[in-house]
């Protein structure tokens, strides 16, 4: 029988257990109540009355690599003048605007134009890339100046100064034309994007992720307690797919031979992979990929496509011989650059005859020497021009690609013309493109600048995380047979082995087997002739393409009959040295400015 003591004992505990709770309970619905309706309208009010302002904070853009990871573009830490609207402080932007205008380089107008675009709690840049003095002074002075203060801001630089400058593109604030296209994608109208070229191409990916400060305020807008930051991200890298060597001197040898040989205009070059469409260097031009409408006539390095073209149509067959002398085309005479007398399709390219292409572009217009033609071989040539790339745009990775020239004349003597490069006008690119079609085996790859997509490296020295590698894209296959194509390959290699070939005087000794074909361009000025164009396009080597290439020297020659340097021949062979290894002359030196690759000071 239990313990009766024991009993009562147990009782009591529980009944003092039971009281302890019972008060704490009262306790908490007293307090909730007197919360609720006491304070609850006080505490409402104050709720109400704060709030977080969030400030976004800029992140740096992603690097720019050359292919072997060597850092062209990267950003250095700067400091930047900037004016945040805060209805707290006694702001104003006139006086302000007075105060700064002795302090740093700017005129007063301009500041005070800055000041009025500021937007509450919003850092407002009034001036990028302060210098030290302009610093100095203005802290002396930042008391005096409410809402003004300065910020590190990241700053674009290009660690090798002009080699590849112009496709790499700038940076600028977003222009009023394209604010609302900016504001609709997240941007701060403050923001720094990519105008041209490769900035502008990969903007979405260059730009960084931004961080944040919250900054909690009163009713009165006053700041309550520390901001709270958080860090953004620097944007992805780039990885191009050019070699910074091969850069550095392709821009070196054109100015030098520019320079040795008085030419007055620029020369062009692109080297291409014809294996997978990356580009491997190129003049530092625009003109070099036809932005901004421009291109060239590229007189015979076109009689592949025209050579492709009649064997496909079945007008000519390998072996068909054609008497190359000059020929009547309504009230014209035509003729090659000299008599070349019987040539097959091999020769026809070998020695580079116009007859034999003339040939075949009348007998697409049934032309039989009277006044009759079909003026749809204009539309079909074009049609197997383009399956090369020539008058299409090639579908490199840049903005505002031009497509080149188009004539819309259909007189009977310029289609004989279109055959032999002198009709239409075309890019170095697509030239490139071009013969790298022929190089591959008939597979038209589009041509690209970044290989890779890479995360932000958290340091100089390493390579980020992998999110986008590129691969070959075939645009199309030519309609033509592998038999044919070998054919216009080994007219390719005749041109540069001794023998009679027109580059041979430059290739035949060269220790790279080198397919090519020649070309001089007439031109016409004020309508009477001016200077020829030199064009030499090809791959090498010839039986194992690692290369393919394009070269124009416009207005360069006055006849390819005087004897004098065929100017992009010249150019080219210098750049294929550096190539294969040749010629170790040209390097590519850091700027004495520049950091090198091992410095942890740059974003």
């Amino acid at each position: 029988m239990p313990n009766k003591k024991k009993l009562n004992h147990l009782s009591l505990r529980l009944s003092v257990l039971f009281l302890i709770t019972f008060l704490l309970f009262s306790a908490l619905v007293f307090r909730l109540g007197y919360v609720q309706i006491v304070k609850g309208e006080e505490y409402l009010n104050k709720t109400e009355s704060n709030s977080v302002k969030k400030v976004s904070v800029v992140a740096p853009r992603g690097w720019i690599m050359d292919r072997n990871g060597e850092i062209m573009v990267y950003n250095e830490v700067g400091f930047s003048l900037v004016f945040t609207l805060n209805a707290a402080l006694n702001q104003n932007r006139e006086e302000i605007a007075e105060k700064l205008a002795p302090l740093i380089d700017m005129e007063q107008e301009e500041i005070f134009k800055k000041l009025k675009e500021g937007v509450a709690f919003r850092p407002q840049r009034i001036k990028q890339e302060l210098n030290k003095d302009e610093m100095a002074r203005v802290a002396e002075h930042l008391h005096e100046l409410p809402g003004v203060d300065i910020i590190e801001d990241p700053i674009r630089e290009y660690k090798y100064g002009s080699v590849f400058r112009s496709f790499l593109g700038t940076v600028k604030p977003i222009s009023a034309e394209n604010v609302d296209y900016y504001l609709s994608k997240g941007y701060r109208m403050d923001e720094m994007v990519g105008t041209s070229y490769i900035e502008q191409q990969y903007e979405e990916e260059l730009r960084g992720r931004e961080g944040v400060i919250e900054v909690y305020v009163d009713k009165k807008q006053k700041p309550i307690g520390e901001p709270v930051h958080t860090m953004g991200q620097r944007g992805n890298d780039l990885v191009l797919s050019i070699d910074l060597t091969l850069q550095k001197a392709i821009e070196d040898i054109i100015e030098d031979t520019i320079k040795r040989y008085d030419i007055v205009n620029e020369a062009y070059f692109v080297a291409m992979d014809p294996n997978t469409g990356e580009i491997l260097g190129m003049s530092n031009s625009i003109k070099t990929v036809g932005t901004g409408g421009f291109s060239y006539a590229a007189g015979s390095t076109v009689k592949m496509a025209t050579v492709l073209m009649g064997l496909h149509e079945g007008i000519v067959t390998p072996q068909t011989r054609i008497n190359d002398r000059p020929m009547q085309i309504g009230n014209l005479t035509k003729r090659s650059w000299k008599p070349l007398g019987s040539v097959n399709a091999y020769e026809a390219i070998q020695k580079s005859s116009n007859i034999y292409m003339f040939n075949i572009g009348l007998k697409m217009a049934n032309y039989n020497n009277g006044r009759y033609y079909r003026k749809e071989a204009f539309d079909e040539a074009f049609y197997y021009f383009s399956q090369f790339g020539l008058g299409v745009k090639t579908g490199i990775d840049l903005p505002n690609e031009y497509e080149g020239y188009k004539s819309n004349d259909t007189r009977l003597g310029l289609l004989a013309d279109y055959m032999i490069g002198q009709y239409h006008n075309y890019t170095p690119l697509q030239l490139a493109q071009y013969v790298s079609t022929i190089a591959n085996g008939g597979y038209r790859l589009q041509p690209y600048l970044v290989k890779e997509i890479r995360r932000g490296a958290p340091s100089s020295n390493e390579l980020g995380q992998v999110i986008m590698q590129r691969e070959p894209t075939i645009l199309n296959r030519i309609d033509m047979s592998e038999e044919h194509i070998r054919v216009v390959q080994k007219g390719m290699e005749m041109v540069t082995a001794s023998g009679g070939g027109t580059a041979a005087g430059t290739f035949g000794n060269f220790s790279v087997k080198v397919a090519g074909k020649t070309g001089t361009a007439q031109t016409v000025k004020n309508g009477k002739p001016g200077l020829n164009n030199t064009v030499f396009v090809g791959y090498a080597p010839a039986d194992n393409p690692q290369i393919a290439f394009a070269c124009i020297v416009p207005e360069s020659q006055k006849s390819q009959s005087q004897g004098q340097p065929a100017h992009a021949q010249i150019i080219t062979k210098k750049i294929l040295e550096v190539f294969f290894g040749l010629n170790k002359q040209y390097e590519v030196n850091v700027p004495d400015d520049s950091p090198d690759n091992e410095v942890d000071d740059i974003e």
